[in-house]
C-alpha cells in the first residue's frame, strides 16, 4: 500500500498525542493504513496488535494496558467473541470498538457490551487520538494503574415468591465466609425488598440515599450504607419507603455497583421482578445472571421469557445460568432437571433442597441457616454452589 497524504499538518501533528499505555488491535491492513497516516513519532508509544483468527488478546499486553482499541466485526462470531472476552478480563479497561459500518443499530449493539467509545474504519488518526484521550479521561485510567472488580453476581427470579432473596442472601454469605475483603449484597428490589427483614438488621442509610447524592457519591458514602450482619455479610438495604421504579437513573446505579466491586471480593444484587431499563442495565453489567426457577410449568415459562427479554438486550447467553430452588425427594417427578434444561435451554448451574423448617426457623432468628443447621442439606446445596461460582471465576475471593 503507498503512503498516503497526512490528514493533518506538521504543527497540528506536534498537538497530537495519545494515552500511555494505548493498545490497537486490528487487522493488518488496518494498521498499515493507520502507519501511512501518522508519523512514526506519534505511534511510538502504541503497541499495535494485528489481530488473526484468535478471539483471545495477548494477556501480557492486557496486564499493562490503558486503553484498548479493538477492531470488531459485529456479523463475525469470533470477533465479538473476542470483545466479550476481553470485557470479561478487563472489566475496567476502557475500549473503544473500531467498526467499519457503525450505523446507529451496529453501535447500540456494540454499546451494550461496555465499550468506552465508536470510531469509524478506516482509521482518522485526528479522530483517533481525540476519541483515546476522552475516553482515557473520563475512565481516569490514562496514568493510574489497572484494578480488578471484583464479580457482580445478579440474582433474578422467574416469578415472585420462587425463594430467590432466600437463595441471594444465603449464596452471599457463603461467598462472604471465606473470602479476604467479604461480599456485598444490595437489595434492589426497592419496593417490595426484604432482606433487611430477613437478616434482622436495621440500617441507618440505604440504596435510596446513595442513589439521591448523585456525583456526591463517593467510597465514604458508599460504607455509610453498609450495615454488617452478625455473620460478617455486608449488606446495602433496599429503602424503607416505596419509590417509583422510573426515578431509577441507570448510570447512577452503575456508578455505585462500581464502588462496590471495588471495595469487596464480591458483590451480590437481589433484583425485582418488574424489569425497566435500570435493571436491564445491571444485568448487561453482571459477571453472571443466576435465574431462580421453581419446578412448575409456571415458574418455566415465565423463566423462558425473561430470557428472551435478556438476549434481546444484548446479555450473553453463557452470562444466564439458572438455580432450580424447592427440589424434593420424590419417587416419581413430572419435571427432571434434564427438562428444565431443555425448556429454557440454559444450563442448571446448581439445585437447592427443599429444607422449609431449617430455613425458617433461621430468618426467624435474622440468621442464615449455616448459622444454625450448617449439615443440612439447603446449607449444602448453597456451599455447593458458591463453590462452583469460585471456580467458575478461577478461585476468585
Amino acid at each position: 500500500m503507498g503512503h498516503h497524504d497526512h490528514i493533518f499538518d506538521q504543527s497540528e501533528e506536534h498537538t497530537l498525542r495519545f494515552p500511555e499505555r494505548l493498545v490497537i488491535a486490528a487487522s493488518p491492513e488496518r494498521l498499515v493504513d493507520l502507519r501511512a497516516q501518522a508519523s512514526a513519532a506519534l505511534l511510538a508509544g502504541v503497541d499495535q496488535v494485528p489481530l488473526h483468527d484468535s478471539p483471545d488478546l495477548d494477556d501480557q499486553r492486557l496486564a499493562s494496558a490503558s486503553l484498548v482499541v479493538l477492531e470488531v466485526e459485529p456479523s463475525n462470531p469470533t470477533s465479538l467473541n473476542r470483545l466479550t472476552k476481553l470485557r470479561e478480563k478487563r472489566p475496567d479497561l476502557p475500549v473503544i470498538a473500531a467498526l467499519s459500518s457503525p450505523t446507529l443499530s451496529v453501535v447500540q449493539a456494540i454499546v451494550r457490551h461496555g465499550v468506552a467509545d465508536v470510531v469509524a474504519l478506516p482509521f482518522v488518526v485526528t479522530e483517533l487520538v481525540q476519541a483515546c484521550v476522552n475516553a482515557a479521561v473520563n475512565q481516569g485510567r490514562a496514568v493510574s494503574a489497572p484494578t480488578t472488580l471484583a464479580p457482580l453476581i445478579a440474582v433474578v427470579r422467574a416469578t415472585g415468591g420462587s425463594g430467590a432473596t432466600t437463595i441471594a442472601t444465603h449464596l452471599a454469605g457463603e461467598l462472604a465466609a471465606n473470602s479476604l475483603h467479604g461480599c456485598c449484597l444490595i437489595d434492589l428490589d426497592i419496593q417490595n425488598g426484604t432482606v433487611a427483614d430477613y437478616l434482622a438488621i436495621r440500617p441507618r442509610r440505604t440504596i435510596a440515599d446513595l442513589l439521591e447524592a448523585e456525583d456526591r457519591v463517593d467510597r465514604e458514602l458508599l460504607l455509610s450504607a453498609v450495615t454488617t450482619h452478625q455473620s460478617g455479610l455486608k449488606v446495602i438495604a433496599a429503602p424503607e419507603d416505596i419509590i417509583p421504579l422510573e426515578t431509577i437513573n441507570p448510570d447512577q446505579l452503575l456508578r455505585i455497583l462500581e464502588l462496590a466491586r471495588r471495595e469487596y471480593d464480591w458483590v451480590v444484587l437481589d433484583l425485582p421482578s418488574n424489569w425497566t431499563s435500570w435493571n436491564l442495565s445491571t444485568v448487561l453489567a453482571a459477571s453472571k445472571v443466576l435465574m431462580v426457577v421453581e419446578m412448575n410449568i409456571p415458574s418455566l415459562r415465565q423463566a423462558k421469557r425473561r430470557l428472551q427479554l435478556f438476549a434481546s438486550v444484548g446479555v450473553r447467553p453463557d452470562a444466564v445460568e439458572v438455580v432450580v430452588n424447592r427440589m424434593e425427594k420424590r419417587l416419581f417427578k413430572t419435571i427432571s432437571l434434564s427438562d428444565v434444561e431443555a425448556s429454557l435451554g440454559c444450563a442448571v448451574l446448581s439445585s437447592i433442597h427443599a429444607e422449609g423448617d431449617a430455613v425458617s426457623a433461621a430468618q426467624d432468628q435474622g440468621l442464615l441457616t449455616g448459622q444454625v443447621a450448617r449439615r443440612s442439606r439447603f446449607n449444602s446445596d448453597i456451599v455447593k454452589l458458591a463453590t462452583d461460582l469460585k471456580t467458575s471465576f478461577g478461585g476468585h475471593g
